[in-house]
């Protein structure tokens, strides 16, 4: 039973893990002219984002108008040296393009001191792909005969979350409103993960086969609300603000989970019985949740007639480690008798659970929009965007360790002013420190305690907005 016990001590650790649920709060931002300035808006911002940032803030837009902002190009790279064992580095590099915000104000609205907008904004984005593969040949230790070895691994992961809102804003005095956005979410994700090997040993007189195979795919959407508050105020100079997103509550959510591990040990053995093992179960249809965390916000803005400088932090709350799914399913094991075997019991029950968490998390932001002439703006932030991912302690955790890791943004570009209209055009830059992680997945036979891995994120974005303003 030695190959068994190894490959169970193997797969346990690692594999549970890489099932994802976004571990950042601040890698996306919304408008051209907020993104470009770190996202530091939550006291000044004065355009349709106001609905993220400070609903209050939306009782000082001037004029109705649309916009549309996007990330036009954004590369998202992940680098893991060592990341499937000594010398099998993993890396994953996608070019992606979406919508940041679709926003507009609705303009029929009598009553003088309310101001309603609506948007449609990407609150998450992922889409992360690595594999590795990893052979040999050789002589076995008595020097008869040939051992082959092949491992594989590949992951896959992709998550969309879509927030629909819409705001109300009411100015209670000419410097000071407050606001509140509803806001409805989409979140669909699906990631799944294959760790394979093949072992071959051949001589004269015997020959064996050992194959091992891990498979893991979960898929899941859920529709959920949320609402944010805000207050806006100015004095002189100065721009105060104020934000509070309440927890999500839940509406539906509907998922599928598939897992299966097996082991067989397929040859001719002198003197032994042949291994095998199998562990499957399956549910296509399980209710679906996700938390989001209860999140306070403060910002402060300083007005000089040509420059303006802002600062905003964000405080986003722990989460309670939880399942995302908890399906019901009868696995099949084989042989029937490692269900009493130490410590399977329970890893059996929980065979298709998946759980997450989140530690608490502070993010801080500056922002610099300095005019250049009559109709341009150069604009430039920086934005932290700490990691908040926490491990729930389940057997199955089914939470990646790809997201285990602190980002920094920067982001410059211009923005071009017309009567009616306003273009902005910038670019932006994120990149984690070099920090040390256990590997992803070890593909290397006995090299479960091997070095750390090194891992390193970046990304690089094109950041376009375009906004028309409608007379009053």
């Amino acid at each position: 039973m030695s190959r068994f016990v190894f490959f169970i001590l193997l797969l346990i650790p690692w594999i549970n893990q890489l099932f994802s649920q976004d571990n950042h709060y601040w890698s996306q931002q919304y408008g051209a002219v907020s993104s470009l300035m770190g996202g530091a808006m939550i006291a000044g911002v004065r355009d349709n984002s106001a609905s993220y940032y400070n609903p209050g803030a939306i009782t000082f837009v001037e004029y109705p108008n649309i916009s549309v902002d996007a990330n036009v190009y954004k590369l998202d790279k992940v680098y893991i040296n060592d990341g499937a064992g000594s010398g099998i580095n993993l890396n994953s590099a996608q070019l992606n393009i979406y919508p940041q915000i679709i926003g507009g104000m609705i303009n029929y609205i009598k009553i003088t001191r309310l101001k309603i907008s609506y948007s449609i904004l990407t609150r998450n984005f992922s889409n992360i792909l690595m594999n590795a593969r990893y052979t040999k040949s050789n002589a076995p230790a008595d020097g008869i005969g040939q051992k082959s070895y092949l491992g594989e691994f590949s992951y896959l992961n992709q998550l969309n979350e879509q927030w629909f809102g819409i705001c109300l804003g009411y100015a209670v005095k000419d410097k000071l409103g407050i606001g509140v956005t509803l806001f409805g979410i989409y979140r669909g994700q699906t990631s799944g993960i294959k760790n394979n090997y093949r072992e071959i040993t051949s001589s004269d007189s015997l020959a064996s086969l050992a194959i091992s195979n891990y498979n893991g795919d979960i898929k899941y959407m859920t529709i959920r609300m949320l609402a944010k508050f805000g207050l806006a105020w100015e004095t002189g100079r100065w721009r105060f603000g104020l934000s509070l997103t309440t927890p999500s509550f839940g509406i539906y959510g509907n998922g599928s989970v598939r897992r299966d591990e097996a082991f067989y040990d397929l040859g001719n053995h002198a003197g032994s019985q042949p291994t095998t093992h199998i562990i499957m179960a399956e549910n296509t249809s399980t209710k679906a949740s996700y938390h989001h965390p209860l999140s306070v916000g403060i910002g402060i803005e300083y007005r000089a007639p040509r420059t303006r400088i802002a600062i905003s932090a964000e405080y986003f709350s722990k989460i309670t480690a939880y399942y995302i799914m908890k399906p019901g399913s009868e696995a099949f094991v084989y042989p029937a008798s490692i269900r009493d075997s130490s410590g399977m019991s329970s890893k059996i029950e929980e065979f298709l659970y998946t759980g997450v968490a989140a530690k608490p998390v502070l993010n801080v932001s500056l922002g610099l929009d300095q005019s250049i002439g009559k109709k341009f703006n150069f604009l430039c932030g920086m934005r932290t965007d700490f990691t908040s991912y926490a491990s729930t302690g389940f057997s199955n955790e089914f939470v990646t360790k790809t997201g285990n890791w602190d980002l920094y943004y920067v982001s410059t570009g211009l923005s071009y002013h017309q009567a009616r209209q306003t273009m902005t055009i910038g670019f932006t830059y994120s990149f984690s420190p070099n920090v040390q992680i256990d590997p992803v997945q070890i593909v290397i036979p006995g090299d479960i305690s091997g070095p750390k891995a090194n891992a390193f994120a970046q990304s690089f974005g094109v950041v376009l907005g375009y906004t028309y303003y409608f007379p009053r």
